[in-house]
């Protein structure tokens, strides 16, 4: 039972870290651009842009490989697993013995081959 509860734990962490990122974003650039007195955009911009890319369609060339297509998925795969590793919201995880400092560089590493590509 316990197990079940900390994988639960383990999600709810990993969607929240998915939910809260953008709005991490705006605040990030609604205080820059306070410091430089200036209004700046909302603080929920990049949920108004995530929105607008979401629904944008993808051109993709007719000669692009499998792994062109791949790229984008598995970039933001490797990233959303490294956020998730470390402890955020919940202490105790599940998978928080693997969150040491070389998984989380080899997961950001994979991230940045993928997007070289």
């Amino acid at each position: 039972m316990e197990l079940i509860g900390g994988l639960f734990m383990q999600g709810v962490q990993m969607m929240l870290v998915l939910a809260v990122a953008p709005g991490l974003i705006g605040l990030v650039r609604k205080v820059r651009a306070r410091l430089l007195l200036r209004n700046g955009p909302s603080i929920i911009q990049p949920y108004r842009d995530l929105l607008r890319l979401l629904r944008k369609e993808a051109l993709v060339a007719s000669n692009a490989s499998w792994l062109f297509r791949v790229a984008p998925y598995l970039v933001f795969a490797a990233v959303w697993v490294a956020a998730a590793l470390v402890p955020t919201f919940a202490t105790g995880l599940v998978f928080s013995w693997s969150a040491d400092i070389l998984a989380i560089v080899a997961l950001l590493a994979t991230a940045r081959f993928a997007l070289a590509l």
